[in-house]
């Protein structure tokens, strides 16, 4: 588990880039009169080297991105004093695997590497003081008598592992951990838009144990459908997928809500749906019926008053199961996507 797990806020001051077998883009940060170094990692030490990332430029997160922007300029120590700002790329909702692409440190040709799609952002905000960073990751420092090795300014001190921190099993197992993973945040203040850095190595897994961030699978996991509660089942071929939910629906009449989900044939064939369940993480079911024409996507209301699905706002589980039990589909999400009543959680 990382040490000290934090939140940089601040503006860019600086670029540059070491050159050597484990490359990182490092970037200075100013922070109310303090400088900080971040460094992101552009190339992998262990075979396959390529990252996994994902460039969102038009990320959109309100219980987030709002939080973040009431932060202080600085560190802010999130395990002790905001643990609902830690992202996890499995429990979180915010990635998912399958929305990640393969991009090498550096490779002729315009647009098709790391350095192509951080640089300019971060060249940006350097000449414009009003575009704020968020580095997610492990802090280090004040280091006291030891100029930062880049920039030269003292103490040093900064964060790096901006990447997923979690589904590793080799030399770096002995920091997973949930609830810890790396990421960079802009925001363009003017324009009130956010983008967002997703980083990972293609090395790690994304079927983690929920309590140590272990892998719990070999397989590494087609997505960012992790388990939230415990072990989970395989899931088997499917063409059904759950791709939506009302988690924290308005009250009705009587104080009642009237929590959804929402599936999606992704096949061209139609699918009967008579003997398919939904599932909420402590068992409780709710039988369908009908059928799902090519493409077609319902919305099902859940029946709690009848015994079925509950979504707990605190986060949770829904799982799709099949005519013979077996899990079709699962998807977790976490409190912070349940902040804004009314709202539909997107998977």
């Amino acid at each position: 588990m990382l040490k000290n797990y934090k939140v940089l806020k601040g503006t860019a001051s600086a670029i540059a880039l070491d050159d050597d077998n484990d490359p990182h883009i490092e970037v200075r940060i100013e922070a109310d009169g303090v400088s900080y170094r971040i460094a992101l990692n552009v190339r992998s030490k262990e075979s396959p080297h390529d990252l996994l990332y994902a460039n969102i430029v038009d990320f959109k997160h309100a219980a987030l991105t709002e939080a973040l922007e009431a932060l202080p300029m600085g560190l802010t120590d999130i395990r002790k004093d905001h643990p609902e700002l830690a992202i996890d790329y499995v429990r979180s909702g915010l990635i998912e695997r399958e929305d990640m692409d393969v991009a090498p440190f550096q490779l002729s040709g315009p647009k098709n590497d790391l350095r192509e799609f951080i640089e300019p952002i971060v060249e940006e905000g350097i000449a414009d003081p009003d575009i704020h960073f968020y580095a997610f990751g492990e802090a280090w420092g004040p280091e006291h008598n030891k100029p930062d090795q880049y920039f030269d300014f003292e103490p040093g001190n900064g964060i790096h592992d901006i990447h997923m921190n979690q589904g590793d099993n080799g030399g770096f197992k002995a920091t997973n951990g949930p609830n810890q993973d790396g990421a960079l945040l802009v925001h363009f203040t003017d324009t009130d838009e956010w983008s967002a850095i997703f980083l990972c190595f293609q090395s790690q897994n994304w079927n983690t144990d929920a309590a140590t961030g272990h892998p719990i699978a070999e397989d590494r996991g087609g997505q960012g459908r992790g388990e939230r509660t415990r072990r989970p089942q395989p899931v088997v071929a499917s063409s059904l997928r759950i791709i939506a939910a009302l988690i924290n629906p308005v009250n009705g009449a009587g104080g009642t809500e009237a929590e959804t989900v929402t599936l999606i044939n992704r096949s061209d064939i139609s699918v009967p749906l008579d003997g398919w369940k939904l599932e909420d993480e402590n068992g409780r079911t709710q039988t369908l019926s009908g059928t799902l024409a090519p493409g077609q996507i319902r919305t099902i209301a859940l029946d709690a008053a009848a015994g079925g699905p509950q979504l707990a706002n605190r986060g949770g589980d829904i799982i799709l199961r099949n005519t013979d039990g077996a899990v079709a589909d699962r998807v977790g999400y976490s409190k912070s996507e349940t902040a804004n009543e009314g709202w539909t959680t997107i998977f």
